[in-house]
């Protein structure tokens, strides 16, 4: 894809909205049961000589760049290619590939409701997903997976627009030897 394309789509994915940690109490359960499962689901995947099938397989549109490498859009086996060349490691393209999916974003998603229960009132349009991978100094590999959509009232109501699009996000950080970090955030506007 040629570069300035790439930068033209790759706008229209991003944002300058001040996020919003989320901080509720049973955010932190959340983040545990998430992870738990996800490790899980990691540790099946290992014995298997297969990536995740959710990996790249998003229903709405996406992005996916790791240490600013830009993976073009592209029909999923060409970026599966691309993503193994980028990571040749495959223990951390397995896991990589158990994280960046929608269903890593879901738990964000709920956390995002249950701060902003007015935000089921309107109908999703315009999704899009974005996924950024960094390979830190230290040995640890930072995911961000983030889903940035618009909001229309819904027609059977009369109700006010208050809000017109939102933001969610799901981070984790994998230390070497050491228990993954995760934190959900958002914004509203």
């Amino acid at each position: 894809m040629n570069k300035s394309i790439q930068e033209a789509y790759y706008s229209n994915f991003i944002n300058n909205d001040v996020w919003i940690v989320s901080d509720q109490l049973n955010s932190l359960q959340n983040i545990q049961f998430t992870i738990k499962n996800f490790q899980k689901h990691y540790e099946s995947l290992k014995l298997s000589d297969n990536l995740d099938q959710k990996f790249m397989a998003d229903s709405n549109p996406f992005l996916f760049i790791i240490n600013n490498d830009f993976i073009p859009i592209n029909n999923r086996q060409k970026m599966l290619e691309d993503f193994k060349k980028i990571i040749p490691d495959i223990e951390s393209q397995k896991l990589i590939s158990t994280y960046a999916n929608q269903k890593f974003l879901y738990q964000s998603y709920l956390q995002l409701i249950s701060e902003h229960p007015e935000i089921d009132q309107y109908l999703i349009k315009n999704s899009r997903n974005i996924y950024k991978v960094n390979f830190l100094n230290d040995g640890s590999i930072k995911l961000v997976a983030t889903n940035l959509s618009d909001l229309d009232v819904n027609n059977d109501s009369n109700q006010i627009q208050k809000y017109k699009s939102f933001g969610i996000r799901a981070t984790i950080i994998f230390p070497p030897n050491n228990s993954p970090i995760m934190k959900y955030s958002h914004f509203v506007k």
